[in-house]
């Protein structure tokens, strides 16, 4: 089985980082990415991913509400600069299926994810 995933940071060098991580990752697959805040709502809802990375630092992000970005079904990895803690204090208290990547993320690390969620996706299952 393949999980789906979208990259949702307008850094580039992020973005290219992690869409080259996960063609070098069996059982998962890019479906789109976006540069764009304005967009999470409208690609999550029209493409349906198993997994979205996601930078909650993004210009614009603010001006959206949480609830209407996080869906019960999907894994949300946050990439980002911020502390661990701080991406808890900021989320809703109900999402579970929360990841998190700190900046730079480093390969062994993203695959150690990518298998923490094959496990959790499995056991869903």
């Amino acid at each position: 089985m393949i999980l789906t995933c979208i990259i949702i940071d307008e850094d580039p060098l992020s973005v290219d980082m992690l869409e080259y991580y996960i063609s070098q990752t069996d059982g998962i697959g890019l479906i789109t990415k976006s540069r764009k805040a304005s967009e999470i709502i409208e690609t999550i809802k029209k493409v349906a991913p198993d997994i979205v990375f996601i930078d909650i630092s993004m210009s614009g992000i603010e001006n959206l509400v949480f609830e209407d970005i996080f869906q019960k079904n999907i894994v949300y990895v946050f990439v980002t600069k911020y502390p661990h803690d701080y991406i808890l204090d900021i989320l809703p208290k109900q999402l579970i299926n929360i990841g998190y990547l700190s900046k730079p993320v480093s390969f062994l690390l993203f695959k150690k994810e990518i298998g923490r969620i094959k496990d959790l996706h499995a056991s869903q299952n």
